[in-house]
């Protein structure tokens, strides 16, 4: 079947035709895996208990109106965008193959699942059921794999919830920090946390080293144009752009401008042959 891909690829390329990639659009793209919706919930049911907590048992108990509101306004600006860029990213077609997709000159495998002609750097996923372009990985915290449409709001997502895991750390530990430069504390002092702050800096922790290991990972994805998949399968096939500044246009848009730190924003698209470069 692959060696029919080909050749019709040839034959078409000589007729001047391309792999034919932008489908119809659908109405809406979701995910039906149980795990990743378990997942989803899960990390807006934790952004959201986080707030509550936040609110009630540390910037109301405060007693300063000024702090309560400042922090409070901040908090939930940073978790909003988190929440909404989380939605996007997860209702985002990533960057799916039209299922029967034809071949073309670009043509360089076949798949059997989707039975369709795929170009390079195009990577089936298990879960979504689909190829997928420029598949970093299937995300179950999104429940949506990352790829060529939607690598911006996850971007989005692991910056907004670094800054607000960020936030509620500063708020935990600079209490603490000026409580010990006072001398409040000796040999034998000991820390006791109710349980509401202890699960709010659980949550934070956690959201930070998430945050962290994940925006780390996409901007060494985004340096190298190498997506987490070609990494692991250290594929040296797929050259990328000449720049990172390239490369980070072709995902958040190519003009630079505060549209790029908006989830509501939809970066312009680039060429196909812009997008896919041969190697």
């Amino acid at each position: 079947m692959l060696s029919w891909v080909q050749k019709r690829g040839t034959s078409e390329h000589r007729t001047g035709l391309e792999t034919p990639l932008q489908g119809p659009k659908q109405r809406c793209w979701f995910v039906w895996d149980p795990m990743g919706i378990i997942f989803a919930i899960a990390t807006w049911a934790l952004v959201l208990s986080g707030a509550w907590v936040l609110v009630r048992d540390l910037l109301i108990p405060s007693n300063n109106v000024f702090y309560a509101i400042a922090n409070g306004v901040v908090f939930h600006l940073l978790a909003s965008l988190a929440l909404v860029s989380h939605l996007r990213t997860m209702l985002t077609d990533p960057g799916s193959v039209p299922l029967g997709n034809p071949p073309g000159p670009d043509t360089v495998s076949y798949c059997p699942f989707c039975l369709c002609a795929i170009p390079e750097r195009v990577y089936h996923c298990t879960v979504c059921r689909r190829c997928i372009r420029k598949n970093d990985h299937h995300c179950p915290w999104v429940n949506n794999c990352v790829g060529e449409d939607n690598q911006k709001y996850f971007l989005l997502f692991t910056l907004y919830v670094g800054l607000m895991s960020t936030h509620v750390l500063l708020l935990l530990a600079i209490p603490v920090l000026r409580s010990h430069a006072r001398g409040e504390w000796n040999a034998s002092s000991t820390v006791s946390l109710p349980g509401p702050i202890f699960f709010l800096f659980l949550v934070a922790l956690m959201g930070f080293i998430f945050a962290l290991v994940m925006l780390c990972s996409q901007m060494c994805s985004i340096y190298k144009d190498k997506t987490t998949t070609e990494m692991l399968h250290q594929n040296k096939h797929s050259q990328g752009r000449q720049s990172m500044w390239a490369n980070i246009k072709a995902i958040c848009g190519p003009r630079v401008s505060l549209a790029w730190l908006s989830p509501f924003h939809s970066p312009d698209r680039y060429k196909v042959s812009e997008r896919h470069v041969m190697a």
